[in-house]
């Protein structure tokens, strides 16, 4: 049976949860912010988006959480940021609740997959894509679905080692990508750079210096970049995929970000992986909403 209703998606971070109302396409039709709260209780939590979702149309519900999934569940096995959370079976109580099919997904592996989906139409098979924000997270599309590994933990491009004497990165090794090319590098970088970092220091506003022509802040995007570019190149090398997708707040710096990257991958001397490698950074939509709306239309 074909689903012609629209579908939630739900993207649980560890400070705040968005709430979307997607359509079969991938658009979002309706959306709604909340404080996370994790350090109350999670039945709490559902209460808080059940309500929200009175007076809502829609056949199904994914959940995108961040952290490790049991996907049967719904219950994170390991959240960072959403410790007292852990164990609680959001899949099965939502389902219990709402009277819908329901998917849980992480929130990294559920943006890729609304991208793939939705920026690429799901054309090419192979996809690596990399979530860019205070982390950065990844998922996998290998043969047209949604690669999780053998413990779910596939996909951890972030968390690569780069130097093993470089910074220190939050999940308590030196070097990982994330260290490189999350928010924190970037404040880090701008510190070092620019003459006047702007207030409040944030990707966005680092960009728009780089875009006014300031020499500190194009540096800032020149390093990073760099970084990323040779993450990406490790990536290319082990799955040899068709495309890369780069999404989340700092992938929004576009050329900035994407020029320094693709000098990189063109100066790889393996040219075989990298010479049709397609590299996308689709404009800003919730893709972690949207990938787990979509994800929740393919419940049995």
């Amino acid at each position: 049976m074909v689903m012609t209703a629209g579908s939630v998606g739900i993207d649980v971070g560890g400070t705040f949860t968005k709430i979307c109302l997607v359509a079969r396409g991938g658009a979002v039709q309706r959306s709604v912010q909340i404080p996370t709260e994790p350090h109350r209780e999670p039945a709490e939590f559902v209460r808080r988006i059940t309500a929200v979702l009175g007076g809502w149309s829609f056949g199904s519900l994914g959940l995108g959480l961040a952290g490790g999934v049991d996907l049967r569940e719904g219950a994170l096995l390991f959240a960072p940021n959403l410790k007292p959370w852990i164990g609680f079976p959001f899949r099965r109580v939502f389902q219990r609740l709402l009277r819908v099919p329901v998917a849980a997904e992480n929130d990294a592996n559920a943006a890729v997959w609304g991208g793939y989906v939705v920026a690429l139409g799901k054309r090419p098979r192979n996809v690596i894509g990399l979530t860019m924000g205070t982390g950065v997270g990844g998922g996998l599309i290998l043969d047209g679905r949604l690669y999780r590994g053998t413990t779910s933990s596939a996909g951890e491009a972030g968390h690569q080692t780069l130097s093993a004497r470089g910074p220190l990165c939050r999940c308590g090794k030196k070097g990982c990508l994330e260290s490189y090319a999350g928010t924190l590098a970037i404040q880090r970088a701008a510190r070092r750079f620019m003459r006047r970092p702007p207030r409040p220091l944030t990707p966005k506003s680092v960009a728009d210096a780089a875009k006014a022509g300031d020499p500190g802040a194009r540096r800032v995007w020149e390093e990073v970049g760099g970084w990323l570019g040779l993450g990406i190149a490790n990536l290319c090398l082990v799955y040899d995929p068709e495309a890369v997708l780069l999404l989340g707040g700092v992938a929004r710096a576009g050329s900035l970000l994407l020029d320094p990257v693709r000098r990189v991958l063109d100066a790889q001397p393996f040219r075989q992986p990298f010479k049709n490698l397609i590299l996308r950074a689709p404009a800003g939509r919730d893709w972690g909403c949207v990938g787990a709306a979509l994800l929740s239309r393919e419940v049995r």
